[in-house]
């Protein structure tokens, strides 16, 4: 576990720095031995969304929980979606204030215990600071507890300006997150979708040597008299063999539906199946097995439709000509 803490110094006795998103530095603590790594806080003069970007600092340094003297809505809602627990209200050394949540002294919060902008201007020592005791936090609570659901709380013009400023910054900061996830999905998507595609190219010749060993897989095969049937149209049935990380886990025979053109690939994508090996298949099936995305493996011999597979789970499988062109 990590233990993140807002300091005004760089080491475990110093102060608390009472403001989360412009504290001076992060110390980031492991409880178990008091090791501990020192941050400068590069959020301390933005113009907003220094809780955001704060909060989002101590996740990628692995903190678990925060400790800090006072933290805004946005910091907080940031630091409960990355699962950190938050506590606040805390003063004192760094070293002290560990050593009470080591012993259980200290719970942690859901909710903010300041407002939006907290900390700017005046410090966290004088000023805005200061300024901002048990009353206004009990006000500021009240006039939040009617937002989000048509009432207007009393702000000021300067107030809105400086929520709106912070509020395009957070916008941005968004927009840039969601556009790094997408761009991550793709990559994932693409990956996924090259390994099966790798699998499929195991058609002509001699199947490649690697192991099939990242990917769970349904694989038909066709069946007629316990043998892999030549012809894929003409199965007595179809074997569906589920495999994860290049080991069967399961396999259930079924009946298919009447072979009529375009009947198969639409009921084996019903299934979930992602390959399927064959002796021979017509050039029609094919193109709409690769409609699909469902790859195709042909000119399999006939042979024990479990042992096709596992030969074809290790690169092992010999395959020919596809014995149907029609």
């Amino acid at each position: 576990m990590k233990i993140a803490v807002s300091s005004t110094g760089q080491d475990l006795d110093s102060q608390i720095d009472p403001r989360f998103g412009r504290c001076a530095y992060f110390i980031i603590v492991d409880p178990d031995d008091m090791s501990f790594e020192v941050f400068d806080n590069e959020n301390i003069a933005l113009g907003g969304g220094a809780g955001i970007q704060s909060a989002q600092f101590v996740a990628s340094k692995g903190a678990e929980v925060v400790i800090t003297g006072n933290c805004g809505p946005n910091a907080v809602r940031t630091l409960n979606a990355a699962g950190i627990q938050v506590i606040v209200g805390q003063s004192g050394t760094v070293r002290q204030a560990v050593e009470d949540f080591i012993r259980g002294k200290l719970r942690a919060s859901s909710e903010a215990n300041v407002p939006d902008h907290y900390g700017m201007g005046g410090g966290g020592v004088g000023g805005r600071a200061m300024g901002m005791g048990r009353g206004m936090g009990m006000r500021w609570k009240s006039q939040m507890s009617g937002w989000g659901r048509g009432s207007s709380a009393p702000v000021s013009t300067s107030s809105r300006a400086g929520e709106l400023q912070e509020l395009r910054a957070q916008a941005s900061e968004l927009r840039k997150q969601i556009e790094q996830i997408e761009l991550r999905i793709q990559e994932l998507e693409k990956g996924h979708n090259a390994t099966k595609m790798d699998l499929a190219r195991r058609a002509g010749g001699q199947a490649s040597p690697a192991s099939v060993s990242e990917d769970s897989l349904r694989i038909a095969v066709p069946v007629s008299g316990g043998r892999l049937c030549a012809h894929f149209g003409h199965c007595e049935s179809l074997l569906i063999v589920e495999t994860e990380n290049g080991q069967i886990k399961r396999t259930e025979s079924k009946t298919p539906p009447p072979h009529e053109p375009g009947v198969l690939p639409n009921w084996m994508s019903e299934q979930g199946v992602d390959v399927v090996i064959a002796g021979g298949m017509g050039r029609r099936a094919l193109g709409l097995f690769q409609e699909k995305g469902i790859q195709v493996v042909t000119g399999a011999p006939e042979m024990d439709p479990e042992m096709a597979v596992q030969d074809y789970l290790k690169g092992t499988l010999v395959t020919g000509q596809n014995v149907c062109d029609h």
